[in-house]
């Protein structure tokens, strides 16, 4: 009984011993966990403030700084010409992700709609474009607004309004555009090939030498090559007569020229659109904000 005290006793004691040795060592394996995630910690915060220092010593503005700038160009323009400014821009942010949409969808125009619609009847507006185009649904309803609008519409092309884009153009009562600016054709793209191609197809081959599935993205193609000829003509009833807006939606519509074919100043004047060479300097400015190629900032600071 004696000898399995004495055992009992050595075997408490010897389990202390590993429970304190034990603790000691999670102790000190916690205590280095901490003290290695304390100094990454600080490595990447000494790794931040060397990439604001880096920025600073290049003079990149912060976004903050780009923003007030803008918002500064804009008052400014609008205080110059009495109008009501609104912007559809598409260029990568230096703080955008790659999910960032940079041509026209449809959540983007009901922001264009409220703001056309907030504005008052008798206030003008200056709707600066720049923009590859996109979704056309989206730029049917925001060219519709603008021609809605009871005042004055000038839409600005200072460097490009493409695709779809060139419908808000159209919706305009003035456009301004510079030397290099271009609008672009509209003809419908079905499953990224141009409308017309399409319909080709059926008057080069006999019919029974042609896919259905062809024959269907024929019908889909004449149906929206017929509408989009006749948005243009409505678009531009009440700038030409109808004999003028019908060769007007043939040029842009009828499949004579590539969907990059660029419609210049010169050209949007020789097919009947009120166009004045010039866009004002600050809209100018303001796309100095934005003058970055992807993973650049702007080169210019601003002063909050």
């Amino acid at each position: 009984m004696a000898e399995l005290e004495t055992l009992l006793s050595a075997a408490i004691v010897a389990s202390v011993g590993i429970n304190a040795l034990t603790s000691l060592y999670v102790m000190r394996k916690l205590q280095s966990t901490s003290q290695r995630a304390e100094a990454a910690e600080e490595a990447e915060d000494e790794e931040e403030d060397e990439e604001e220092d880096d920025e600073k010593e290049a003079g990149g503005p912060t976004k903050e700084q780009i923003l007030a700038r803008r918002s500064q160009l804009i008052r400014e323009l609008e205080e110059e010409r009495g109008t009501r400014i609104i912007t559809l821009i598409h260029r990568k942010e230096p703080w955008s992700t790659d999910d960032d949409e940079r041509e026209i969808v449809l959540e983007e125009s009901e922001t264009i709609l409220q703001a056309v619609r907030e504005t008052p009847r008798d206030k003008p507006i200056d709707f600066i474009v720049h923009t590859e185009g996109g979704l056309t649904f989206a730029a049917d309803m925001m060219a519709m607004a603008l021609k809605h609008h009871p005042a004055k519409v000038t839409v600005m092309v200072p460097f490009y309004a493409m695709s779809s884009g060139t419908y808000l153009a159209l919706a305009a009562d003035e456009i301004m555009m510079e030397k290099y600016s271009i609008l672009a054709p509209v003809e419908p793209q079905i499953d990224e090939m141009p409308a017309n191609w399409i319909m080709a197809i059926l008057k080069r081959k006999p019919v029974e030498l042609i896919a259905d599935r062809t024959i269907l993205l024929s019908g889909k193609a004449r149906m929206e090559t017929e509408n989009a000829a006749e948005f243009v003509k409505w678009l531009l009833a009440d700038k030409m007569t109808e004999d003028q807006t019908a060769q007007v939606a043939n040029f842009l519509v009828g499949g004579f020229m590539a969907s990059t074919t660029p419609i210049t100043l010169d050209v949007a004047r020789a097919i009947g659109l009120n166009v004045t060479e010039g866009v004002p300097e600050k809209v100018h400015q303001l796309f100095e904000t934005i003058e970055f190629g992807v993973g650049k900032k702007p080169g210019k600071v601003y002063d909050q």
